[in-house]
């Protein structure tokens, strides 16, 4: 059984930073409006501290759940997702860090664990991809739930964890 204070304050700080390089990546993989990227980042974050009961049976993403609860309580301020999602490099940024995360996991997790974990982590990216319609025309007509290159990054996701996309 692997728990967040199992890891140094830089292997947390890592695990914790992959949860917004989640979303970060399927944002930057099809930039749309201030308004949209927005959307993604409150969908990922709502989905994050909601799936507690979904993860109940991983320690590891519950106990994670636990700590990012506590700092919402604490009143700390989280990074703010569109500067994060806007900066320059940041979707390659944000798919080295899941790299790493995985690595981590895979290295100091039980096989459960990590694969827990990873999933939960690619499942951040999907709720990111369906926040809000994309390639939409002129006043927000047409356009598709997710397009070709939110996919193509929920498969990107999925490869740098070393898990299916399916």
């Amino acid at each position: 059984m692997t728990i967040l204070a199992d890891y140094t304050d830089a292997e947390q700080q890592l695990l914790r930073a992959a949860i917004a390089a989640a979303a970060v990546a399927i944002s930057t993989a099809s930039p749309g409006r201030k308004e949209e990227t927005v959307s993604e980042g409150f969908a990922a974050a709502t989905f994050v501290l909601e799936s507690a009961p979904r993860y109940v049976e991983d320690t590891l993403v519950t106990s994670i759940l636990v700590d990012l609860q506590e700092r919402v309580k604490a009143g700390q301020v989280f990074p703010d997702y569109l500067k994060e999602a806007s900066a320059p490099g940041a979707g390659d940024k944000a798919m080295a860090t899941l790299v790493q995360a995985a690595a981590l996991v895979d290295a100091r997790a039980t096989p459960a664990e990590a694969s827990g974990y990873k999933g939960w982590l690619l499942d951040i990216a999907r709720v990111t991809a369906q926040a809000g319609k994309e390639d939409q025309g002129f006043l927000g007509s047409g356009g598709v739930q997710v397009n070709d290159r939110e996919r193509e990054a929920i498969a990107a996701v999925a490869r740098a964890l070393g898990i299916p996309a399916a």
